[in-house]
């Protein structure tokens, strides 16, 4: 199910971050004190930080950088290419091109590109990881960090569906799919 998926995502946060792996265990529950993730969440005391959560925090931003008018949202697109990597294919699959398990995620649910509801999934996963919290809520916010997960999937995926055809988007989503699917 998702949890084992958000399990492989975990696995592998270290690395899709350019962290220290530690910072992703279950047990380390000090995320919300790690300058580099509070910066990529927009935790209060970081540039750009708030004191409460943000639906755009600044991973999402071209260079992590928030930008008021949205014209930057999702270009950060290579930590959500790993992730639905991951996903796909599975944890070792950073390691290894093309399509690398005849019993992957990919082949199973027949997915080949990027969906909207995909790529909004994996958005709010990797925030989750990043987050203090270590479940969802059926408030659909964190206990712990606050932040809006069922508000942010809504608005992720409305936004990819909106944007779809525009260039930037356009241009993002082809990464992502060479990326994850090393397609062209």
């Amino acid at each position: 199910g998702r949890s084992s998926e958000i399990g492989k995502i975990r696995l592998m946060a270290g690395r899709i971050f350019s962290l220290n792996a530690s910072y992703f265990d279950l047990s380390f529950m000090q995320r919300d004190t790690i300058p580099e993730i509070q910066k990529m969440l927009g935790g209060p005391g970081t540039a750009g930080g708030r004191s409460s959560p943000s639906k755009f925090p600044p991973i999402l931003f071209t260079n992590s950088e928030m930008d008021p008018t949205m014209s930057t949202v999702f270009g950060n697109w290579e930590p959500l290419a790993k992730a639905i990597r991951i996903v796909m294919f599975g944890k070792n699959s950073l390691d290894i091109s093309g399509w690398p398990h005849a019993k992957c995620n990919a082949r199973k649910w027949g997915t080949m590109s990027s969906t909207p509801g995909l790529l909004a999934w994996g958005w709010v996963a990797l925030i989750f990881i990043l987050s203090s919290d270590t479940s969802f809520t059926k408030s659909g916010v964190g206990a712990k960090s606050r932040l809006p997960y069922a508000a942010m999937f809504t608005a992720y995926k409305q936004l990819w569906v909106t944007l779809w055809d525009q260039p930037r988007i356009c241009t993002i989503c082809k990464k992502i799919d060479a990326y994850v699917w090393q397609s062209s």
